[in-house]
């Protein structure tokens, strides 16, 4: 979802069409998918350090309720 930067329907319906695209059960696909994320490459330090800033200050942006 993060690296496409879409919903979770979406990333939902793109397992489901890899699916049936490739013969394989969904939760199968998916475990392997699971499995191999530790294959892609780590963020950069500027990521890390954005995302970082994003966590340690969300209290300050959520709106008055």
């Amino acid at each position: 979802m993060r690296i496409y930067g879409i919903s979770a329907e979406q990333a939902f319906k793109i397992l489901v069409w890899r699916s049936q695209e490739t013969n394989v059960k969904l939760r199968v696909l998916a475990a392997q998918l699971i499995a191999e994320l530790p294959s892609v490459p780590p963020p950069s330090p500027a990521i890390v350090a954005a995302f970082d800033h994003l966590l340690l200050t969300l209290h300050h942006r959520i709106p008055e309720l």
